[in-house]
């Protein structure tokens, strides 16, 4: 996947007047980015081409108060990305060598790369209202040579939840945030070491 990164180029911003398309002669290459709103609140959805089962699911917001408007996306040759309520938008390309982290934000991340493999358990650094206990964070986790996912939750009502990354899977975060105190953008999943 660093190779993959390689590929990844910085976009200009794009105003969103229908889906936005991937490919090597598109506005956005194929690449792994940071996917960053600017204009609007709402959803981010779209299409895998291939069958891929990675999901492209997102609310942000270009405030990133009550949504993120830093997403980090993974995108393939093929895909198209739909926008609903968000005007402008623009691709940051994350650089090929980064440092691995136990603390990760909203999107699409790569186990081995963004953070080492190995038990965890997980917590927030963000205030979970209980009295929205289903609202936090929404984990997804793949296996990209079997295409095994497994979901978690990490809520108010399920604050115990433990993971087994391997190398080579990604990690797909959401964050739905409570507290309208804090910034979504300041979101991190924490990875603490269980091993």
């Amino acid at each position: 996947m660093n190779d993959f990164a390689e590929e990844s180029k910085n976009s200009e911003p794009i105003s969103i007047s229908g889906d936005v398309k991937v490919g090597k002669d598109d506005a956005v290459t194929p690449g792994i980015y940071d996917l960053d709103i600017l204009g609007g609140e709402g959803n981010i959805l779209g299409d895998r081409k291939d069958g891929n089962p990675l999901l492209i699911n997102w609310a942000g917001a270009a405030n990133g108060i009550s949504q993120p408007s830093k997403i980090r996306i993974i995108l393939f040759e093929g895909d198209v990305l739909q926008f609903s309520d968000i005007s402008q938008v623009k691709f940051t390309a994350v650089p090929k060598d980064v440092s691995p982290s136990n603390e990760i934000g909203v999107g699409e991340f790569i186990v081995g790369r963004d953070i080492a493999p190995g038990k965890y358990t997980l917590s927030t650094n963000m205030q979970m209202d209980p009295d929205f206990d289903t609202l936090g964070w929404d984990i997804q986790t793949l296996d990209i040579e079997n295409s095994k996912i497994d979901n978690l939750r990490l809520s108010p009502a399920n604050s115990d939840v433990s993971v087994d990354l391997k190398d080579g899977q990604i990690i797909s975060t959401s964050y739905y945030n409570s507290n309208n105190g804090e910034n979504a953008n300041d979101a991190r999943l924490i990875f603490n070491n269980s091993n």
